[in-house]
């Protein structure tokens, strides 16, 4: 209802278009807020209640985290109200819980300092985007969004980008010797003539094993889910998008269903020990691939009283033992209830228990390694094999790669050897799954080892933004930056799409929350860095407009010019004044490859591409697609 108010409340300078460095840097001495007009009626009625002489006290009961205190705040700052403020602060909207929250409201005062990060947050999300923003738009005479959050994001996209584009695969060889009972490999040989070499000599020689050793090993139960590692295994799963992963199981909160989803903590506390017994009866009696689940859970591994901050680690709550409830619940959103009861009994479960052998042979005076693994105990990856395949198309592999009875002093006679040819492979284009692990962990080489760029809550937002402004595109599970997104990266300075900056900021304000970081401070900082940045780049004012360098497909099979990539479409770069031809990105729910659309233009015809959805809404279907005499598109399914 309540937003920092817009650089026009602060003078009329900044009302004039088009933009001009002159008018920059925008720093308020005090800031300012407005009422989002489609908003305005609900918030005057809100005001209206807060200031009536028969309400006492006020009760906060916004989401219990940083965002929602300052929902909160500034209606009440905005208002004029001054009564007294209790606070509800609770993890689960079940009535039960909601009963005791209300039994031990708290001091609204006692969250000043989340009040302050979060406010601090949104001064810095403003001074940066206003500004640079505004100045970069000026210095190219075009429109450029910049944000603290979501250039640096759109930076790795494009860096991930252009080490694909840069890739120069390279062959490389193996040698395999094969020894009747098992085969053993050569390192990686980069060079042919070795790797021919080493097959030659060891063919029909004599091979002996120089040593073996055994080691127990163990892989301990995964923590609980916490929001992002939540969206991790729903897009690696599902195919869900970060932002649906959060809308889901928002739905299911609200349902109370699961606790509260924007949560940053994979432990619950001490005192919450029984609640989780509980929970894993419940899971056990209510949800089906937990019927016949039978251990002895080991609960003390997820609880850490240190490690819980604002909320714990998301869980399932009793409510799903309520009649018929699951019944009612769409598929979507019970695909993540479910990965949240999975996890509750991994979590608790025992350790995967195995041995790795590894020996070492000599064949003609070369290495090669054979190596095995023998499963002493599944533990919690007994669980999440038969969930796993039960909840999705996805199936997990652990088997034994056994190895026959081998000694050290073993010798093998009559080797036959075999050359292997591989290829290296360029990186792998983010997902909403790898992405937002990048941005988690953004922050580890910059002395903000915790905290990467965003918030757990605002990730999902983010990716959705660059999307939206036209920055990045889907490509099925891929994000894909376009020119335009390519193009802003390369005219915005290092200190700006740098992670590094952020990534501390981020770091400072979990310190103010915590106390231990003032917010004047952070915001001298932020103030100072804004005025440096325009200074040193609002200088050089080019005269020349900012173009997104358009990257050519093939040529227009209509008129012979180039075909170049749209936000929305590929076509002819004659534009829609010209011959008028294009192909749409997005066709029956598919968002089509560069590849694709350059076979189709120079064949008339695309490789077969799986998943285009039904006009039914029944399924999905595969096809060719294919340019005909009049340059529309068909399917072809043979």
């Amino acid at each position: 209802m309540i937003e920092l108010a817009t650089p026009e409340a602060y003078g009329d300078i900044y009302a004039q278009k088009p933009w001009t460095v002159e008018s920059l840097p925008v720093i308020p001495d005090k800031w300012q807020f407005s009422v989002i007009d489609k908003t305005k009626s609900q918030y005057s009625v809100l005001k209206s209640l807060m200031n009536s002489p028969e309400i006492d006290e006020l009760i906060c009961a916004t989401d219990a985290g940083r965002e929602g205190e300052c929902i909160f705040r500034y209606i009440y700052f905005v208002s004029g109200c001054r009564k007294p403020v209790k606070r509800l602060w609770i993890s689960s909207v079940e009535d039960d819980d909601i009963r005791e929250g209300f039994r031990n409201l708290k001091n609204d005062s006692d969250y000043n300092r989340l009040f302050d990060s979060g406010y601090a947050r949104a001064q810095a999300d403003w001074l940066v985007g206003m500004n640079f923003t505004r100045l970069f738009s000026a210095v190219y005479s075009s429109f450029l969004s910049v944000g603290r959050v979501q250039t640096p994001t759109l930076n790795l996209i494009v860096n991930r980008e252009n080490e694909i584009n840069s890739f120069a695969k390279k062959k490389y060889f193996t040698v395999t010797i094969d020894c009747g009972e098992f085969k053993a490999h050569s390192d990686k040989i980069e060079n042919y003539e070795e790797a021919d070499r080493i097959l030659k000599a060891a063919e029909n020689n004599i091979a002996f094993i120089r040593s073996v050793c055994t080691e127990k090993k163990k892989a301990a139960p995964p923590k609980l889910l916490d929001l992002t590692s939540l969206q991790k295994i729903a897009n690696r799963l599902f195919g869900y998008t970060a932002q649906q992963t959060l809308n889901y199981a928002q739905s299911l909160y609200e349902s109370k269903l699961i606790t509260y989803p924007r949560t940053d903590s994979r432990y619950v506390t001490n005192s919450m020990e029984d609640k989780i017994y509980q929970l894993l009866d419940c899971v056990k009696d209510n949800i089906s691939f937990a019927a016949d689940i039978d251990f002895i859970p080991n609960v003390k591994a997820v609880i850490n009283d240190s490690k819980v901050t604002d909320h714990h680690a998301l869980l399932p709550t009793l409510s799903i033992s309520n009649d018929d409830v699951l019944d009612k619940v769409p598929e979507s959103e019970l695909k993540i209830l479910y990965l949240i009861c999975a996890q509750l009994i991994y979590a608790v479960s025992s350790a995967y228990e195995y041995e790795n052998t590894t020996a070492v042979l000599e064949c003609s005076g070369y290495e090669f390694t054979a190596k095995g693994k023998r499963i002493a105990s599944l533990g919690w990856k007994k669980y999440q094999q038969k969930i796993i395949s039960e909840i999705s198309d996805k199936f997990i592999s652990v088997n034994d790669i056994l190895l026959p009875d081998i000694a050290q002093g073993l010798v093998y006679e009559n080797i036959r050897s075999e050359l292997n040819e591989h290829w290296t492979s360029p990186p792998k284009r983010f997902t909403d799954d790898t992405l937002i692990a990048a941005m988690e962990n953004a922050g580890k080489h910059f002395e903000a080892e915790h905290y990467g760029l965003g918030s757990p809550a605002t990730r999902s937002g983010i990716i959705e933004t660059i999307i939206k402004r036209g920055l990045v595109l889907r490509s099925g599970k891929n994000l894909v930056p376009t020119s335009k997104g390519i193009s802003l990266i390369q005219a915005v300075p290092e200190e700006i799409r740098s992670p590094m900056i952020t990534a501390q900021w981020e770091d400072k304000l979990r310190n103010i929350e915590n106390g231990q970081y003032s917010p004047d401070l952070f915001l001298a900082e932020i103030t100072a860095f804004v005025s440096e940045i325009v200074e040193k780049y609002g200088k050089n004012k080019t005269d020349l407009s900012f173009k997104a360098e358009k990257k050519i497909i093939g040529k227009c099979p209509k008129c012979g010019k180039n075909v170049v990539e749209f936000l929305k479409g590929y076509g002819c770069e004659s534009g829609k004044n010209g011959c008028g031809f294009v192909i749409w990105k997005n066709i029956s729910g598919i968002t089509i490859s560069e590849k694709a659309v350059s076979m189709l233009i120079k064949f008339g015809i695309s490789p077969k591409i799986k998943g285009f959805k039904k006009k039914d809404g029944s399924g999905t279907f595969s096809a060719f697609l294919v340019l005909n005499d009049d340059f529309s598109l068909s399917f072809k399914f043979n």
